[in-house]
């Protein structure tokens, strides 16, 4: 078995608030929880899910106590329908990869999806939910990390597939997502959901945004968002949706084909009118998440960064039979993107007005920035803006994942690694200003606060004691800090947010 194989070990175990044993010393105005999202058990009556996307869900919570550098844990499992049918049942529902009967495969497509909302976690219409592909989120305590129920709508928008990364904008109140509609029409749809929808205790409601009639969907994970626009990247991995009702085995990935002759499209939505501003194709290439999106007020452009794949590959390499290498057609000493991966951070540019520079209105260009990365993150203020540093987990390295700051406009990188250990996703948590130093011995060129004033926050699996801790990184150095130990192995997860207000 690979040396990771305990991130792919399902954990039983839940705590309430565990006061962690920490090594070195945590900032004092560090306050608020990190809250994590990804699967916690990975077997179901006996059999293994197909991949590592379909695990019961569980949230991990990490809590800081402001003033006292200490740091608490608890963990649950999203005790939701799946997991009930799982547990009591012992039967495994239709999800990303794993497949039930073909009965059970029809009624997930068309009326009863799954609520393993396993992927992430956010603040949505004042509500905090759980996050994954399918359209049901489920709300849950923040406190307790306890399920209460699907967050529904007062809207009666038709949706099948959703997007985990929705994209907030301060500016407008508002968060953003896009969601695909199949059926004898296909639609990719961009809504919009206000903060204060639930005020009152009102339902949240999808305000429509712009929609599209597509005659093959592609598989999206997250998109970009700008001030002004929505810019959707459809890779060329698409489906026929009327294999989605057809007998056979394999889950809802399992219907997609990569078409490279489509290339990738870029989508740009104006977010007020609705309508297709641009459309502009660029050569082939597959990816799950975006780092930021801007415009380029001096070129006209829409910058997008993102972490790109050659193609589709990746997907298969994180099926279950390929992460713990008894896949045949895994590629040689490959190892899934915990173990020397090649996402290339890359920036894309795309013309927004039509430049006459070909059939398409005007060619995207693309520059490659860092190759090794996955699930990035940045500094929140930089979002939707120019910026300058993105951080990820770096995964150039067999036998080892690290973490990397990675300057996107001159490319340089400083990283961390540790013998033996595989990181996360690391997010970033700003310093508050109110922490800031008196102005009054700060020189006037200098009061600008920087995009990197904060810490990092990133699970680590340490391979030779099997098990979990969460490193604390200075933004501005990328020095460890400090970490805090989990007295267990944490398994491999997906995304989680800091929430700054969760104290309790």
């Amino acid at each position: 078995m690979p040396a990771y194989s305990p991130g792919f070990r399902s954990l039983d175990t839940e705590h309430d608030g565990l006061a962690l044993d920490v090594d070195g010393e945590i900032p004092a105005w560090l306050s608020g929880s990190l809250v994590r999202n990804g699967p916690g058990r990975f077997e179901v009556g006996g059999e293994r899910v197909e991949h590592w996307f379909d695990g019961l869900a569980m949230l991990h919570k990490f809590r800081f106590e402001e003033g006292g550098g200490k740091v608490c844990y608890s963990n649950r499992f999203l005790r939701t329908e799946a997991y009930r049918e799982a547990v009591e049942e012992g039967r495994l529902t239709s999800q990303f990869a794993t497949s039930g009967s073909y009965l059970d495969q029809l009624r997930s497509f068309l009326d009863d999806p799954t609520d393993n909302a396993n992927v992430n976690v956010d603040r949505v219409g004042g509500e905090y939910v759980a996050l994954t592909e399918t359209p049901r989120r489920v709300r849950f305590d923040p406190t307790d990390l306890s399920a209460r129920g699907d967050q529904t709508y007062a809207d009666d928008m038709t949706v099948h597939h959703v997007t985990a990364h929705l994209r907030h904008d301060d500016r407008r109140g508002e968060t953003v997502g896009y969601a695909t509609q199949f059926g004898r029409t296909n639609k990719y749809h961009v809504y919009r959901v206000l903060d204060d929808s639930t005020a009152n205790g009102a339902r949240p409601s999808r305000v429509p945004v712009a929609s599209l009639e597509v005659e093959r969907p592609a598989y999206l994970h997250s998109f970009g968002l700008t001030r002004r626009y929505a810019v959707i990247v459809e890779p060329p991995f698409v489906v026929n949706p009327m294999r989605f009702l057809l007998p056979g085995s394999g889950g809802f990935i399992d219907k997609f084909r990569w078409k490279p002759e489509r290339g990738t499209r870029f989508l740009v939505f104006d977010r007020e009118t609705g309508d297709l501003t641009a459309e502009r194709t660029a050569p082939p290439f597959f990816f799950f998440h975006t780092v930021n999106a801007f415009e380029d007020d001096e070129t006209g452009e829409i910058v997008v960064d993102l972490v790109a794949y050659e193609d589709a590959a990746i997907v298969r390499d994180l099926f279950m039979a390929s992460v713990e290498g008894d896949r045949e057609d895994s590629a040689a000493d490959a190892g899934p993107v915990l173990d020397a991966a090649t996402g290339e951070l890359a920036r894309f540019r795309v013309p927004v007005e039509d430049s006459g520079r070909g059939a398409d209105g005007g060619r995207v260009e693309r520059r490659n920035l860092y190759t090794g990365m996955e699930l990035p993150r940045i500094a929140p203020r930089a979002r939707m803006e120019p910026y300058r540093y993105a951080y990820g987990q770096a995964t150039a390295r067999k036998g080892q994942n690290g973490l990397a700051k990675v300057n996107v406009e001159t490319g340089e990188a400083t990283e961390w690694w540790a013998d033996g250990c595989y990181a996360g996703e690391p997010i970033f948590v700003p310093k508050p200003a109110s922490e800031e130093d008196d102005e009054d011995s700060v020189a006037p060129e200098d009061r600008e606060r920087p995009e990197d004033r904060g810490v990092v926050l990133a699970p680590v699996l340490d391979t030779e004691t099997e098990e979990s801790l969460l490193v604390v990184l200075d933004g501005e150095t990328f020095e460890e800090l400090a970490r805090a130990h989990v007295p267990h192995h944490i398994p491999f997860g997906f995304h989680g947010e800091f929430f700054a207000e969760i104290t309790t």
